[in-house]
């Protein structure tokens, strides 16, 4: 069984203590060449695809809360420069990661420089850790709000630079390098079952 996180990898050998020699977890790389950080824009961003009704009730919560001068893009039907160039503009990235061994977006936003508010979806919470991230209960939609409204009154215009180091080693983690040394590592332990 092959995973790209710890926290399938925990739950798996729990529920198959008998396999627990052969579940493995796989490193994956994120091309950053598309992630860049811009000239932020009072935007908030978000992927539709999931939860919609959890989405819905949120923006229903935030109708009349943020400033005028936020807008809130869904990232859908557009190309794929075009979402990256949103994404790297954009402030703040919503999560609605569901059930997830780990959601690549929130990682790519936080690496386009986003505050990430929402779902860890599960996986998530390897990498979850504040400043950029900001954890959300699934279906905790208040509380979402107000982290969001929090988020947009306290924001810094020299966030992203207080939170360099956080990106670069999230940037690490999910190299291309870290990548193929843990196939590398699954070839070898792979082997010993043939």
């Amino acid at each position: 069984i092959i995973t790209v996180s710890e926290y399938s990898v925990g739950y798996l050998k729990k529920m198959f203590p008998r396999m627990k020699n052969k579940i493995f977890n796989l490193n994956f790389s994120i091309d950053k060449k598309n992630l860049k950080i811009k000239n932020k824009k009072n935007l908030i961003t978000y992927m539709p695809r999931k939860l919609q009704d959890h989405s819905n009730l949120l923006f229903f919560y935030l109708k009349n809360k943020i400033p005028k001068n936020w807008k809130i893009i869904p990232l859908i039907n557009m190309s794929e420069k075009k979402l990256f160039e949103t994404l790297s503009s954009s402030k703040i990235f919503l999560s609605f990661s569901h059930l997830e061994g780990t959601g690549i977006p929130p990682i790519e936003a936080a690496m386009s420089g986003n505050v990430v508010i929402g779902y860890t979806g599960g996986g998530g919470s390897t990498y979850w850790k504040k400043p950029i991230f900001n954890k959300v209960e699934n279906g905790e939609i208040r509380d979402y709000g107000e982290k969001i409204i929090k988020t947009i009154k306290s924001y810094n215009r020299n966030w992203v630079k207080h939170t360099s180091r956080q990106r670069k080693k999230l940037s690490e983690t999910y190299s291309e390098e870290n990548e193929i040394k843990s196939l590398k590592k699954f070839m070898n332990q792979a082997l010993k079952f043939f």
